[in-house]
C-alpha cells in the first residue's frame, strides 16, 4: 500500500484513530492498577497470604477478560460496525460453539472450581497429571506449575483430571539406612537415637523427630534400619539429604560397618 494511501486514511479517521489509541491507553492503565491494587491486598494480608495470592490472581484474570471483551467491542463501535445482528445469528452461535467455546467455557469453570473448592493455593507444591512443581498463577483459563529444574508447564484447566497437595499436611522424610548382619541391632539403634536427638535443633522446619522405628528389612548381606523425620509440608526432601548424612557421620565415628557387595573366588585344585 503506498504511503500516500495511508496517509490520507488516517487523515479521513483521525478521530477513530484518536479514540483507539485512548482505549488501549485506559486498557493498559486500568491493567497496570489492577495488578498494583492487588498486590498490595496481598501483602497487607500475610496471615492468609496464599490464599488471597490465589483469590487476586483468578479476579485479575477474570476482570482482564471482562475488559479485553469490553474494549474488542468498544473498537467495533469506534470504527462503526454493529455487532449485534452478528451477535443474534443463530449460525454465527454454532460456528463459535464449533471452534472451542465449550472448551473454553469448560476451563473456565474449572479455574473458578479449583480456586472456590481450594483444591491448591499459589505457591503449593502440587502433582498435576503427572507433573509436579510450584503452583505460580491460577487463572480462569489456565494453571501454572513450574518445577525444581525450571521447567514451566501450562494445563488447562479443563484438562485436569488429577491432583496431588503436598502443601496441606505436615510431611514425612523417610530414611533407610543398611548395617552389617553382625552387627548388634539393639546397640546400634541406642546409638542413633541418642546421636540424633538434638539434630532438630539446627533444622527448625522438623515438626517431629527424628524417630528411629527399627528393622525394616533383613536380607543376605544387611540389615535395614528405618528413620522418619516430620516437616512442615514439602520441606522433607533437604531434611532426608542432612539426616542421611548425619547419620552416615555416627555410623563412621563409631565404627559400624556398612554392608557392601563380596566377591568370593575358588581356586580349584588341579594337582594329582
Amino acid at each position: 500500500m503506498p504511503f500516500s494511501d495511508i496517509k490520507d486514511f488516517f487523515i479521513e479517521n483521525l478521530t477513530r484513530v484518536i479514540y483507539t489509541a485512548v482505549v488501549i491507553g485506559l486498557v493498559i492503565i486500568f491493567l497496570i492498577v489492577l495488578k498494583v491494587v492487588m498486590g498490595n491486598i496481598v501483602k497487607r494480608n500475610k496471615k492468609n497470604i496464599k490464599r488471597i495470592a490465589t483469590i487476586s490472581k483468578l479476579v485479575q484474570s477474570m476482570i482482564r477478560y471482562i475488559v479485553y471483551i469490553i474494549a474488542i467491542i468498544s473498537f467495533l463501535g469506534i470504527w462503526g460496525i454493529n455487532i449485534m445482528p452478528l451477535v443474534a445469528g443463530a449460525g454465527i452461535a454454532g460456528l463459535i460453539i464449533g471452534l472451542g467455546a465449550q472448551d473454553l467455557i469448560k476451563d473456565f469453570l474449572g479455574g473458578i472450581n479449583i480456586v472456590f473448592e481450594n483444591f491448591f493455593d499459589v505457591g503449593d507444591l502440587v502433582e498435576i497429571n503427572g507433573f509436579t512443581g510450584n503452583v505460580t498463577e491460577i487463572g480462569l483459563k489456565t494453571t501454572r506449575l513450574l518445577n525444581w529444574k525450571g521447567e514451566l508447564k501450562i494445563f488447562a484447566n479443563g484438562q485436569i483430571n488429577t491432583v496431588l497437595n503436598y502443601s496441606r499436611f505436615p510431611s514425612v522424610g523417610v530414611v533407610e539406612v543398611e548395617i552389617a548382619l553382625k552387627e548388634n541391632v539393639e546397640e546400634v539403634i541406642k546409638i542413633l537415637r541418642e546421636a540424633l536427638e538434638s539434630f532438630h535443633e539446627n533444622y527448625p522446619e522438623i515438626i517431629e523427630g527424628p524417630n528411629v522405628l527399627g528393622v525394616t528389612k533383613l536380607e543376605n548381606n544387611g540389615i535395614t534400619l528405618r528413620v522418619t523425620v516430620k516437616t512442615e509440608p514439602a520441606q522433607h526432601y533437604a531434611v532426608e539429604r542432612a539426616l542421611r548424612k548425619r547419620i552416615k557421620e555416627i555410623l563412621d565415628i563409631n565404627g559400624i560397618e556398612i554392608p557392601h557387595n563380596q566377591v568370593v573366588i575358588h581356586n580349584a585344585d588341579n594337582s594329582n
